[in-house]
């Protein structure tokens, strides 16, 4: 009996939830924010939009659960058509996600930082900046992926799992690593870019032995 009564409540909790997240999203439409009738939100999903901030929700846009979509008072945060966010992701601020873009699990976007220059003072008293974060068209975010402010990734660009982008990623590339640096292009082999890596080593010229500290040179000579 216990356990028919525990799933019960659990069944009623999941309701409520559904609930509650259609009336935040008629209280965004109602408010002027644009969510397109297509675009679907997963449960637990967030939306914690200001109201002096934008929201646009494009067409077929799917967000999965236990996503937050988050926007302060003049953010423009924009998903276009056909964008999906997977699961457990934090999207934050002026964010642009181009059409058909691809963002993997656990992926966090925030156009803030906090400045911590001063070493005297706290860093929570320093304050933040903000600056906006451009996602083109058809790129692929992998999981664990952290995008920092500023940040403009190319259209068909690749972001490989638990890099941390902090500096802008060229249309096309695959890009990977912390911080995040261009791989190799799309089409390319990656074969033939790490070839192309080994030729250039190759190419450098031998190490100067007067170059090596006295040690080193004895054991050379």
């Amino acid at each position: 009996m216990k356990t028919v009564l525990a799933h019960i409540a659990a069944w009623l909790f999941r309701k409520m939830q559904g609930a509650e997240l259609h009336l935040v999203l008629r209280g965004l439409r109602t408010a002027g924010q644009q969510i397109a009738s297509s675009a679907t939100f997963g449960p637990r999903v967030q939306l914690q939009i200001d109201t002096r901030a934008r929201l646009h929700v494009g067409a077929r846009v799917q967000v999965l659960h236990d996503s937050w979509l988050i926007a302060h008072p003049g953010d423009a945060l924009l998903l276009e058509d056909d964008v999906f966010i997977s699961q457990h992701c934090t999207i934050s601020g002026s964010v642009r996600i181009g059409r058909g873009t691809l963002i993997g699990g656990f992926v966090t976007v925030i156009d803030g930082n906090h400045r911590f220059d001063d070493p005297e003072r706290p860093i929570r008293e320093q304050g933040g900046e903000q600056r906006a974060i451009d996602i083109g068209e058809d790129v692929w975010i992998g999981t664990n992926a952290v995008i920092l402010q500023g940040v403009r990734i190319g259209d068909g660009a690749v972001i490989a799992a638990n890099a941390t982008v902090t500096r802008d990623i060229p249309p096309g590339a695959v890009a990977g690593g912390t911080p995040a640096r261009v791989l190799r292009l799309r089409g390319e082999r990656a074969a033939d870019a790490v070839a192309a890596a080994e030729a250039d080593r190759e190419d450098d010229p031998p190490p100067d032995p007067s170059d090596e500290p006295p040690a080193q040179r004895e054991k050379l000579e």
